[in-house]
């Protein structure tokens, strides 16, 4: 019986630490998809990859407010997380900025 709970308990890590990877490379992989689909209805991506390394977090965060007020179409989770991908520059964001 203590073999089947040990058991059980490494399957269930090992789901657990599958799916938090899977969930952190799609939220990564939503910055790129909310840049190309919901920034560029305004602006070309240019102008806000002339950005990237260039401002905070706060920064970022109230420029994206700032969009939102202008009628960006982002959720709450959304601005958060696009303010945090635009300041991490993660690997989605660079490659929608190629």
């Amino acid at each position: 019986m203590n073999t089947i709970k040990q058991t059980a308990l490494i399957i269930f890590i090992a789901l657990f630490l599958t799916a938090g990877h899977a969930f952190t490379s799609h939220a990564a992989g939503n910055c790129a998809y909310i840049l190309n689909t919901k920034c560029t209805t305004c602006h070309n991506l240019g102008r806000i990859c002339r950005k990237l390394g260039k401002k905070k977090k706060s920064k970022w965060l109230t420029t994206v407010k700032r969009m939102v007020r202008h009628g960006a179409p982002l959720s709450k989770a959304e601005v958060k997380e696009l303010a945090t991908c635009l300041t991490e520059q993660n690997a989605s964001v660079k490659d929608a900025c190629k």
